[in-house]
């Protein structure tokens, strides 16, 4: 049985070069793994552990090739207010957008088919993006557009303005209902690798549906945040819309289909119609 003092030794590390880290700053190179094993008089698998503390906190990243560096301090992201775009555009942080992948007419995954309420053999416009502060990978997102808003969609125009932008302008109508759920999850290896992280690190994955006013589905996907590079904000002030139960915009409607009414906030008191009377002479 290995003595619990020899078994800790890697904590004691992690916790010296956790304060190292915060004295050589950001992106900062650390040694190598031999050069603190030969500082620490430990084996290399010590040193591997302490480093795998730090990594999994979210204070260094490790790379093949590299070696490990110091994170930057976490962006503030808060997915109930703005927009990735708006949210850091209010920070004046400025994202890069990189494009990996563009398929203009692709087959849907049957949760984006089932999002977007869409028939079987229906395509779907596919776009696989990055998004980069400070030659940083913070996020990864997997957009797919139904086909009828998608082929208005101009993609060269990303260097210039954001997704939601361009999407807002296509439809021309206000995008007023989110459906969104989130959960955290060991990265996949197709994740980890767009997003250099080793396989298995905790990421943050945002599911994700847009709506139109009328409750009609135009977008949905998946979005990926490294939780070493983002830290989340939450407020109990977000706005909340009824949910109508609908098909796509584009598909026909019923003959005795009748128009839906408006969606009204909770708690908002509806108007009361004004009737004018005729006074008798």
């Amino acid at each position: 049985m290995v003595p619990r003092t020899v078994d800790a030794r890697y904590l004691q590390i992690a916790e010296g070069l956790r304060l190292e880290t915060r004295e050589l700053g950001p992106n900062a190179l650390l040694p190598s793994e031999l050069q603190l094993a030969r500082r620490y008089r430990v084996s290399r698998v010590t040193i591997r552990r302490a480093l795998g503390l730090l990594e999994r906190a979210g204070l260094v990243s490790r790379r093949r090739g590299r070696g490990t560096c110091v994170n930057p301090p976490k962006l503030l992201r808060r997915p109930l207010a703005f927009t990735l775009d708006d949210d850091l555009h209010r920070q004046a942080t400025r994202v890069e957008t990189r494009v990996l992948r563009h398929e203009p007419d692709a087959e849907p995954p049957e949760a984006v088919r089932t999002a977007l309420g869409l028939e079987r053999g229906a395509t779907v416009q596919h776009l696989s993006l990055l998004r980069v502060v400070d030659d940083q990978v913070i996020v990864h997102e997997a957009r797919y557009f139904a086909l009828p808003v998608a082929k208005r969609l101009d993609v060269t125009a990303l260097d210039e303005r954001p997704v939601s932008a361009l999407l807002a302008d296509v439809v021309g109508v206000p995008i007023t209902r989110l459906d969104w759920e989130m959960e955290i999850i060991p990265a996949p290896r197709d994740i980890a690798a767009v997003l250099g992280i080793t396989p298995g690190i905790l990421i943050a994955s945002s599911t994700y549906s847009q709506h139109l006013e009328t409750g009609w589905p135009v977008e949905t996907g998946v979005v990926s945040y490294r939780l070493d590079r983002v830290r989340f904000r939450f407020s109990s002030g977000d706005a909340r819309w009824l949910v109508p139960p609908g098909r796509a915009p584009w598909a026909p409607s019923p003959p005795s289909a009748e128009p839906r009414p408006r969606s009204v906030h909770p708690g908002t008191p509806r108007p009361r119609r004004s009737v004018q009377r005729r006074r008798g002479r």
